[in-house]
């Protein structure tokens, strides 16, 4: 009364007639048919047949081969979903670490850009002859090591209003304006430019003319030699740095041409400027 492709499938047969990957394919098919013909055989008339298709199906079903392999075929299943899930969130934080490092990168740019265009418009200014700079070395360098005009040099600074600043009715004396210390690194990322080619201010450029690889030196440079009357200005409009300030740098020159100064503290790659 059942097909031939229906008969009574034992655990050894399963195991022997098919490999494991197609054991789940061939019972399933079975189980499908099987279960398809059960309306047919309502009734007392078809009570025996009913009864030995629904032997076959528990025969089928509780088969252990056919279990291992479902089971293996779900762990798989499984398996390949939570590696496309971490391969999806790899993506995403790769995505948002490319983000997060072009936004830095274009403020960075921007700030570099402003700080260039105050210093080429100071540096136009008729200049009195007199120096804007006070040097206080703090810690001294190899002594040998010092930058040439043109030279690429690396610096790691904080910056601070000198005692006496107000801007808008604040008192901005000592509060700091701008760092190379990175506070999610807990390293300094050297800002890096050409000395002498008019991409700093002119107290840096000066200062750097004193300096060799290593050397830290606290700088109080006056707005001549600074940011003059135009100041600096974010992309709103604010002041960061207002016009006529007196600057105070705690800076160290780091590196020049190749030559790089050996301090844990320090984040090279790439660099700011």
């Amino acid at each position: 009364f059942l097909t031939s492709s229906l008969s009574l499938a034992t655990p050894r047969s399963l195991a022997s007639s098919r490999p494991q990957m197609g054991i789940v394919e061939e019972v399933e098919a079975q189980l499908a048919a099987l279960n398809a013909r059960l309306p047919e055989l309502e009734g007392k008339a078809n009570k025996k047949e009913r009864t030995a298709v629904n032997k076959q199906i528990y025969t089928l079903e509780n088969d252990d081969t056919y279990v291992a392999a479902k089971k293996s075929q779900i762990e798989g299943g499984r398996a390949a979903a939570a590696s496309e899930e971490d391969a999806a969130h790899a993506k995403r934080l790769e995505e948002e670490e490319s983000a997060r490092a072009a936004a830095e990168e274009a403020a960075e740019a921007r700030a570099a850009a402003k700080v260039e265009g105050a210093a080429g418009a100071g540096a136009a200014e008729e200049e009195d002859g007199e120096s804007h700079l006070e040097f206080k070395q703090l810690k001294k360098g190899d002594g040998e090591t010092a930058p040439s005009k043109g030279d690429y040099v690396y610096c790691c600074y904080t910056g601070t209003f000198a005692p006496g600043t107000e801007h808008g009715g604040k008192d901005l004396s000592g509060k700091q304006f701008d760092s190379t210390w990175d506070s999610k690194l807990k390293k300094h990322r050297p800002l890096h430019f050409q000395h002498g080619g008019g991409k700093a201010i002119r107290g840096w450029d000066e200062a750097l003319k004193r300096m060799t690889l290593g050397e830290k030196a606290e700088l109080t440079i006056g707005p001549r030699w600074a940011y003059r009357k135009g100041g600096i200005q974010d992309d709103a409009g604010g002041y960061v740095v207002p016009p006529n300030a007196t600057l105070c740098f705690q800076m160290q020159l780091v590196g020049v041409r190749d030559a790089k100064h050996d301090d844990a503290s320090i984040q090279w790659g790439k660099g700011r400027g």
